[in-house]
């Protein structure tokens, strides 16, 4: 390939990409903004914090627990 063709097909790419920018300018700014923009963090419901049961314990292990196992 020459450094015409491949001038021009660079050429045609930013033309198409500013064509692009130009018609759906307003959509990516609004779709940018809704992506990447911080969310307000989640309210609190009237009934309060509903209680939900933990898939571990936080309480460590006696000592006769440790030794019944071993």
């Amino acid at each position: 390939m020459s450094i015409m063709n491949i001038s021009l097909v660079f050429l045609a790419l930013g033309l198409w990409a500013s064509i692009f920018l130009v018609k759906f300018k307003d959509d990516l700014r609004d779709w940018l903004v809704n992506r990447f923009a911080p969310s307000p963090p989640p309210k609190i419901p009237e009934e309060g914090i509903p209680e939900v049961p933990l898939p571990f314990r936080y309480t460590p292990q006696t000592a006769a627990e440790t030794e019944k196992k071993d």
